[in-house]
């Protein structure tokens, strides 16, 4: 049952001055097979994702989308922080090597990069819900993992 680390332990004003991150690869193609890959290739493509259970969806920077030439499936009307707007939605796979996962779908294209924020993805509740998400604010800890609760 992998577990990843994704706050900052014994900082949490760190924690809330970055939120839990994680790192994801971003892409379409089928290369993104983790196992396929040494582990000097994954590093050189990881990039943070913010932890959001404020988002109820997953989302990709807009502008990393353009580079990497993610297809534009569709657009649609979002709210967030700063109302509402027109977004593109692009088709990719979001890998989570830490967690053996990839997640393909489609996600909305957000301004990150030009909202300067340090950030290339945020992982929603729509990702959140296959995962045991435990944060300690007090502590900064936080950790994902895919641990199956057996119940009482």
């Amino acid at each position: 049952m992998p577990t990843i680390e994704c706050g900052i332990s014994n900082q949490p004003d760190l924690l809330v001055a970055r939120g839990p991150t994680l790192p994801v690869i971003i892409g379409l193609d089928d290369d993104l097979v983790i196992g396929s890959s040494s582990l000097t290739d994954i590093a050189q493509q990881l990039s943070p994702a913010l932890v959001d259970t404020g988002s109820d969806t997953t989302c990709v920077d807009s502008d990393l989308a353009h580079t990497l030439n993610l297809p534009i499936v569709n657009q649609e009307v979002v709210s967030g922080v700063h109302g509402r707007g027109m977004v593109n939605f692009h088709l990719a796979r979001i890998s989570i090597p830490a967690l053996g996962a990839t997640f393909a779908g489609v996600f909305a294209g957000v301004h990150l990069e030009a909202g300067r924020q340090p950030y290339s993805a945020i992982m929603g509740r729509d990702f959140l819900r296959h995962f045991r998400l435990i944060y300690d604010g007090r502590t900064g800890a936080v950790s994902l993992s895919d641990e199956i609760d057996s119940g009482p």
